[in-house]
């Protein structure tokens, strides 16, 4: 074989690589566009939000554990962040979103919630709903400061929409609103005053106790 014929066989075969590389480049495209997108809020801020009024704790007993919780306390930051993020994921109209803003503001005027999620091996044991569980919950603002709910209000249909906004909810757990006044029982005394740095959410029961801080 000659010189010359020995460049075209391998300039061919060099054209061959190029082209084989570039059809793969362009085959991974669809896959790095699906790794930029995979964040569902979209680079908003309310997962940052989520992770900064959300707190997790456990109950063992020995190796054994006896219940997990979750709580996202829906402090004023967290409701705008949502609102904003829910109006962002149904693209609200002006005017829709005005509304659920002010929704979400008189909610917080008038309660201090909480939803929380809890697994318990024992099934029969999850039942923070009931008036006769075998837990109490209490919001702590203080050493001597307990207050209880005026409403522990089951989740029973666990949507997709729900697992948008709280993507630690599975099937596993079950879900609760738990609602506390913002007054003291009795009084005009707002509880979460200007004085109060910190909150705790208190789940405690004969396996043990389990408290959760929010620093304000």
């Amino acid at each position: 074989m000659t010189t010359n014929g020995k460049k075209r066989i391998l300039n061919g075969f060099l054209f061959l690589i190029i082209l084989v590389l570039c059809q793969g480049c362009r085959a991974f495209e669809p896959i790095e566009r699906f790794k930029a997108s995979i964040d569902p809020y979209r680079g908003s801020s309310y997962k940052a939000a989520l992770m900064d009024w959300t707190r997790e704790a456990r109950i063992y007993k020995g190796f054994d554990v006896e219940l997990i919780v979750a709580a996202t306390y829906k402090s004023s930051q967290f409701r705008n962040a949502y609102s904003n993020e829910y109006a962002r994921t149904y693209k609200l109209a002006k005017a829709e979103k005005k509304k659920l803003i002010k929704d979400q503001e008189d909610a917080f005027a008038a309660y201090n919630d909480f939803v929380v999620t809890a697994y318990v091996p024992d099934k029969k044991h999850n039942d923070f709903g009931k008036k006769d569980s075998i837990w109490k919950i209490y919001l702590a603002t203080g050493e001597k400061d307990r207050i209880k709910p005026v409403e522990i209000r089951k989740i029973k249909k666990i949507d997709a929409r729900i697992s948008h906004f709280f993507p630690y909810i599975n099937i596993w757990k079950s879900v609760y609103l738990v609602r506390f006044p913002v007054k003291f029982p009795g009084t005009e005394k707002i509880i979460l005053n200007d004085s109060i740095s910190s909150i705790k959410l208190v789940i405690t029961g004969v396996t043990g106790s389990a408290e959760m801080e929010w620093d304000l």
